[in-house]
């Protein structure tokens, strides 16, 4: 396919189901009247957008890197992703909340049955294939052979299952107990293609690592990339799961945090700012620190002062009054340690997860240092000059002098 016909299919598939994830919002407004928003969920938050995301990621790399199957399959996730949620709510409005409204209502009960498979098991391809649409070594290709069985064995049996019993049946959770025989076979049918791509999901995640022992360069700021952004997918999952965050604001949470993937991923193939990773991970991991330490002194102090005023003052002050004490003297103690915590802890981290910025800056600021003692400009000028390409390595280095200055 040349350039062109594939930006013009990638930007079809993209309108297409951006399309469908407008119309699916549309009926969930009526779908959903009258039912509280902790029902909606993260999960729902974080589904809608991921519909948006994927396809418009796919479109980008897609449309500027046609030869990367990375694209293709965001879109190919965002179709299905897109197609399972119109599907769903078209069904719901016509079977359900206004029963006989809409057409092809029971044929759409029967597409949100399988739709979201193939959208499923494209996420474990696309961490195989990551970051140049290959895979690692041609050994690896039995791992989609066992994807496509999952496939066949998740989608086909439901489906031909499904398709004799299209109506309101097939909305409910565990509908397939609800249909006898048939109905049985093909949920274990299912479960046995679920754990099938549960192993191409573990083959995918040691491809990563396989990969990052062997990349340098460029590769290995790509994966560090995609590794971040899914770190930050499972502690929003734990969080929210595991109802640690109340709502509304799991709901936000897994709105942004949920296409954070997608967003990365597109970062790391189409290369913009791509260098930034190793500072993005050794902020959040100092800023992490601090906050720890800094929280635990400061209940350690609050304690600490709040016992030495109960001893001391004996009864001479409330105990409300102690308490305010207690958490001001702990409050100053924090803000006057932030700064110098905050040096040491950066540089400690800078020197383990940002080492090319650590080892550039104590190169420019030798180079500094050197510099008030240099008044020879020949000298300065190739000092300069070898101080630059050592600290970031630019294709070509010129020193442009302002005219009149002698060289």
């Amino acid at each position: 396919m040349s350039s062109r016909g594939a930006q013009r299919l990638a930007a079809l598939v993209a309108i297409t189901s951006i399309a469908m994830v407008v119309a699916s919002i549309v009926l969930l407004i009526p779908n959903a009247a009258g039912r509280p928003l902790a029902e909606f969920g993260s999960n729902g938050a974080a589904g809608l957008a991921v519909s948006c995301t994927y396809p418009i990621v796919g479109w980008l790399i897609a449309s500027r890197r046609p030869g990367n199957r990375i694209g293709w399959i965001f879109l190919v996730v965002g179709l299905s992703q897109s197609l399972e949620a119109l599907s769903t709510q078209y069904a719901v409005y016509g079977l359900v909340t206004d029963p006989g409204s809409l057409p092809f209502a029971d044929f759409a009960s029967w597409i949100q049955v399988w739709a979201w498979v193939p959208g499923f098991l494209m996420l474990g391809i696309l961490v195989l294939l990551f970051p140049d649409g290959e895979l690692p070594s041609p050994r690896w290709r039995p791992i989609l052979w066992i994807a496509g069985l999952s496939f066949v064995l998740m989608a086909v049996p439901e489906a031909l299952v499904a398709w004799f019993h299209r109506g309101p049946i097939l909305l409910e959770e565990e509908w397939d107990a609800t249909v006898g025989v048939a109905g049985a076979i093909s949920s274990t049918l299912q479960i046995i293609g679920v754990l099938l791509s549960l192993l191409v999901a573990l083959a995918a995640v040691r491809a990563v690592v396989v990969r990052f022992q062997r990349s340098m360069g460029v590769e290995r700021q790509q994966l560090k990339w995609v590794a971040s952004a899914g770190l930050a997918e499972i502690a929003m999952l734990w969080f929210t799961t595991g109802k640690l965050v109340p709502a509304p604001f799991d709901i936000i949470a897994a709105a942004v945090i949920g296409p954070l993937v997608p967003i990365v991923t597109a970062i790391a193939i189409l290369r913009y700012r791509l260098y930034e990773i190793d500072r993005i991970i050794s902020r959040t991991i100092s800023y992490a620190v601090i906050t720890g330490v800094l929280a635990a002194l400061f209940i350690v102090v609050t304690l600490v002062v709040g016992a030495l005023l109960t001893s001391v003052a004996q009864g001479l002050v409330p105990s409300s009054q102690g308490r305010t004490i207690a958490v001001a003297a702990s409050t100053l103690i924090v803000f006057a340690l932030f700064q110098p915590l905050r040096r040491r802890v950066q540089r400690a981290v800078d020197h383990r997860f940002d080492r090319a910025r650590f080892d550039a800056e104590r190169t420019t600021t030798a180079f500094s240092e050197r510099l008030r003692e240099e008044v020879d400009l020949a000298t300065v000028t190739t000092d300069l000059n070898g101080t630059v390409r050592s600290a970031i390595s630019p294709s070509s280095v010129g020193v442009w002098l302002r005219e009149g200055v002698r060289k």
